[in-house]
């Protein structure tokens, strides 16, 4: 994917990830007073009247770091630099010209043709009047901005445009596949990272917690892109001490809703501990395709793969469908073949299935588990259909949603997975009371679409006969009749935005529940 670089870079606290996530207008940077969060190149793929490019944020140049990783921190900056074809040098405009301001204006000097200044912090017009000291640092005049109040944004915008036009446009490859790769700290999620990107993407070091926004990387494999995000360490909750911290672990969070497929990283040479159980419950929760990582295979020498499988059956039973993939990330080893299963159940996840063959499925499993039964009333599952897909999400249309006890809708998901191609991803299961109306809203469908009615004729027959009332005067139906025999459907028989939201009732399937039973 060849597209125009734009790096922003200057010292810490002059606004750059703020004027970063207002470029590409959504909260993608940790924005927080404290100076030096942003650690590694944040990117992201933005466009400015159809021009597309990639924009980079970086850290702070000079700051002073607790975890000692200034070094790191401006290789970062050094390699974004490199890389662009704009530079946005950012200065504050309310503290005039800084000496850090000077050691960034040295570092951009042999780059001087790509560089275009913004004073930031602008928030009044009569600032505008000390634009002309920065003329010292040796650039061409500062564009004049307010990331806080949003001024001056329209007219950075035109010049990065104009600017843009001196380069080919390659154009944009839409995005194959969103992975999110997840994990408590030191896990080996940024070194995995790296291996796929196949340069020092991000800040690889010993000490727990380096990474702490959620990064996009892109990269390509047999012709596709795909966006890589490397996400913070997840926390168990009562660890969670700071601001940052608690973004750190709201990004990561929202990387994993963002994410086509999870890679779930665990460290071989450790226990599985409380706060793995928690991000694996949080992936159940998001109904997210999945890889089990178990990273760092290469140090663990006492065990073999298969033990290792039955101590994660024991320990994360609720991800019993998900695939196992024993890593070494470092090396590379088994990194790529975990990419191409990633690619066959994102594939299984995007998959529709027929209805007819759905509901001839879920009369065989019927058919073949004994039917649970609260008092007299025995479950009838009338019909059902596919309405989504990433998860693959099914609508059961039944006489009662509370006669379908956990166990047995479990068995409904484990039967779907089984026999209709969804053997490595988790499903969504919907159950609605089967109402009068729902009838006529689907003949009013077909009428529209000019399909044969002699199946909703039929249905509607067995209905109106089996709440027939004994006299020969007839009364309305009532609207909560449902005696409906099991029929095939066409898929476009329904769309998921006719059913109130309120009507569902929606179930998780924990394989820990089922042990219960």
């Amino acid at each position: 994917m060849q597209l125009p670089v734009i790096a922003i870079c200057g010292r810490p606290n002059v606004g750059k990830s703020t004027l970063f996530n207002l470029i590409v207008q959504r909260k993608v940077a940790i924005v927080d007073p404290t100076s030096g969060v942003t650690r590694d190149r944040i990117s992201t793929v933005g466009n400015i009247e159809g021009k597309y490019f990639e924009l980079l944020d970086t850290g702070g140049v000079g700051l002073v770091d607790e975890q000692n990783l200034e070094s790191y921190v401006l290789n970062q900056v050094k390699i974004a630099i490199q890389k662009a074809t704009i530079i946005l040098f950012m200065v504050d405009i309310k503290e005039g010209i800084m000496p850090l301001d000077q050691t960034v204006a040295d570092m951009l000097r042999e780059y001087a043709d790509k560089v275009i200044l913004v004073a930031n912090k602008t928030d009044y017009p009569a600032l505008e009047l000390e634009k002309d000291k920065f003329r010292k640092l040796g650039f061409s005049e500062p564009i004049c901005v307010s990331a806080i109040e949003r001024l001056g944004i329209r007219d950075l915008k035109d010049k990065l445009r104009e600017r843009m036009e001196d380069f080919p446009d390659h154009g944009y490859n839409e995005i194959s596949m969103k992975i999110a790769v997840v994990g408590k700290p030191n896990s080996g999620k940024s070194t995995l990272i790296n291996y796929l990107a196949q340069e020092d993407r991000m800040i690889v070091s010993e000490v727990p917690g380096t990474t702490r926004d959620s990064v996009d990387v892109y990269f390509e494999k047999d012709g596709m892109v795909f966006i890589a995000i490397d996400t913070a360490g997840i926390k168990r909750k009562k660890s969670v001490n700071t601001n940052i911290e608690f973004y750190s672990q709201h990004r990561s969070q929202r990387s994993i809703r963002r994410a086509d497929v999870v890679l779930f990283l665990l460290d071989a040479t450790a226990d599985i501990a409380r706060v793995d159980k928690e991000l694996a419950s949080y992936i159940l929760e998001e109904y997210k395709p999945v890889i089990i990582c178990i990273n760092k295979w290469d140090l663990a020498k006492k065990i073999s793969p298969e033990a290792y499988e039955k101590y994660i059956s024991k320990t994360l039973p609720g991800l019993y469908y998900a695939p196992i993939s024993f890593i070494t990330a470092k090396t590379g080893k088994k990194v790529y073949a975990t990419l191409d299963v990633a690619r066959n159940i994102y594939k299984q996840a995007s998959q529709r299935i027929n209805t007819g063959e759905l509901n001839r499925v879920i009369k065989k499993l019927m058919e073949k588990e004994a039917k649970p039964t609260h008092g007299t009333k025995p479950p009838k599952v009338l019909y059902s259909t596919q309405t989504s897909i990433l998860p693959p999400t099914f609508l059961f249309f039944v006489n009662d949603p509370t006669l379908f006890s956990d166990y047995y809708r479990r068995y409904l998901a484990a039967g779907i997975r089984e026999n209709l191609g969804f053997p490595e991803v988790p499903i969504k299961l919907l159950f609605k009371k089967r109402k009068r109306r729902d009838l006529n809203e689907l003949k009013q469908l077909k009428k529209q679409q000019g399909e044969e009615l002699d199946e909703l004729e039929e249905l509607e027959e067995k209905v109106s006969t089996k709440n027939k009332p004994a006299k020969s005067k007839e009364k309305p139906l009532p609207k909560d009749s449902e005696e409906i025999d099991e029929t095939d459907f066409d898929e476009t028989d329904f769309d998921e935005t006719d059913f109130d939201e309120t009507d569902f009732d929606e179930t998780d399937f924990d394989e820990s529940e089922d042990s219960e039973q």
